[in-house]
């Protein structure tokens, strides 16, 4: 889901010294060698997802004598992107890349990807995906990607501490929910020291406080680009980060995470915290803990809203008999096969409509309500933008929000500084912005 600054990297070529060894395995092979070989990094995890996917890939290579695929761990996300930028440089690149859509700018400004505009005017396989998801594979009036996967935000309630505030309706609007944040925090002794707070807001400049605050602003109407230019100081910024801010002055509705530990749930199991925002890969970890659990969307502003998260397929240039063979794995991730099991295996949600709507899901989603919450949100989610900038404009986004959180400034003073900053960011990157 992260995203980190890799801005600068690629012109750092003296990593690669250090890096030479990581694109073994991505030499193409002679006939002489068997069938071809494909590398495949991702950085599935936990290790039972890894396991899964390996199962996947193997089914796609049994009885496949032209070429086989081969999954290799590249490490999390983070920890990738060395990796990548490293084999782009060395021209050594795997021929498919699993990882968000937030680094296809920066692989498209190194011409590393192929465009699959042709592969696609012979086979729409995209007319297939929600819409919602079919922005992420476009850049600059081209395809890059293709889904793999994905995943957004929703809220996780505790069903024992509703049931003993007496609360009968979940929230809808952003009034209704500040109300149940405050209902739900407890002051027993009156000595300003909390037992338990309604929810959690993540503190923290990192991706995950972006991440998470970026479902509020497009929910209060915002768009992150308006013809090119930055839009985070607009009457919906204020109003998404003036919102945060109201949860935490009295009368009290939210805590703060410890910094950059937003996704914690360890008060939440202790029954410390009433409601947490995440997202369903944490329903596995959920179940495991036997607390008494629902999930509800988001609440609403102006607009249902929410962030999609999520990986995509990325074919790199390799030669054309290597892109002919990958695109044949890129089908077979966007088939019905793939994504009911990769979704009723994981916890990921399916990309296509025609898998979400097969017997065998709709069957995994009778068997687990809360992800029904999710799948209705995909229709409302928005993409992060995919500029080579995106990891600076998400660092200026998290200062603003971590200075109002920690009432160092307010929502119109913190968001005129990141203004001005994404202008700076932007004018060195011109081109066909989107939100």
């Amino acid at each position: 889901m992260g995203s980190t600054d890799n801005q600068g990297f690629l012109s750092r070529r003296g990593v690669l010294s250090g890096l030479a060894g990581l694109a073994a395995g991505c030499t193409p092979r002679s006939p002489a060698d068997g069938p071809l070989e494909l590398t495949f990094w991702h950085g599935a995890d936990p290790p039972p997802n890894r396991k899964v996917l390996e199962d996947l890939v193997a089914q796609f290579n049994r009885g496949r004598s032209d070429f086989q695929v081969r999954a290799v761990y590249a490490g999390l996300q983070d920890q990738q992107i060395p990796k990548i930028l490293a084999a782009v440089i060395g021209g050594s690149p795997p021929d498919l890349l699993w990882y968000n859509a937030t680094l296809t700018g920066q692989l498209v400004k190194n011409d590393a990807l192929v465009p699959l505009d042709d592969f696609l005017q012979n086979e729409p396989l995209l007319t297939n995906v929600y819409p919602s998801l079919r922005a992420a594979t476009r850049y600059r009036g081209q395809t890059w990607s293709v889904p793999f996967d994905t995943n957004n935000l929703a809220v996780f309630y505790n069903r024992r501490l509703f049931k003993e505030a007496g609360i009968t309706r979940l929230p809808h609007s952003w009034a209704d929910f500040s109300v149940l944040a405050r209902h739900l925090t407890v002051d027993g002794n009156r000595d300003g020291r909390f037992e338990r707070f309604g929810f959690r807001l993540p503190l923290g400049k990192g991706e995950w406080t972006v991440f998470n605050w970026l479902a509020y602003f497009w929910g209060a109407g915002g768009e992150l680009f308006k013809n090119g230019r930055p839009q985070l100081a607009s009457p919906a910024g204020i109003r998404a980060l003036g919102f945060w801010r109201s949860l935490i002055e009295p009368p009290v509705g939210a805590s703060l995470s410890q910094p950059e530990q937003g996704f914690d749930f360890g008060d939440f199991y202790a029954g410390r915290l009433a409601m947490l925002v995440s997202g369903p890969w944490t329903l596995g970890e959920m179940s495991l803990s036997k607390i008494d659990y629902g999930v509800f969307p988001l609440p609403v502003d102006r607009l249902p809203a929410t962030t999609i998260g999520g990986e995509q397929l990325f074919l790199f240039r390799t030669g054309a008999e290597r892109e002919r063979a990958a695109w044949q794995f890129a089908r077979y991730v966007l088939s019905d096969t793939f994504q009911t099991a990769w979704a009723t295996r994981t916890g990921y949600l399916p990309v296509t409509l025609s898998a979400t709507a097969s017997p065998v899901y709709q069957d995994f989603l009778r068997r687990n309500p809360p992800m029904a919450v999710f799948v209705a949100q995909v229709k409302h989610g928005h993409n992060r933008p995919l500029e080579p900038t995106y990891a600076q404009l998400s660092d200026t986004i998290g200062q603003a929000v971590e200075q109002v959180l920690l009432r160092a400034r307010t929502p119109e003073a913190a968001l005129a500084a990141a203004q001005r900053e994404a202008e700076l960011i932007v004018r060195t990157q011109p081109g066909d912005l989107q939100s």
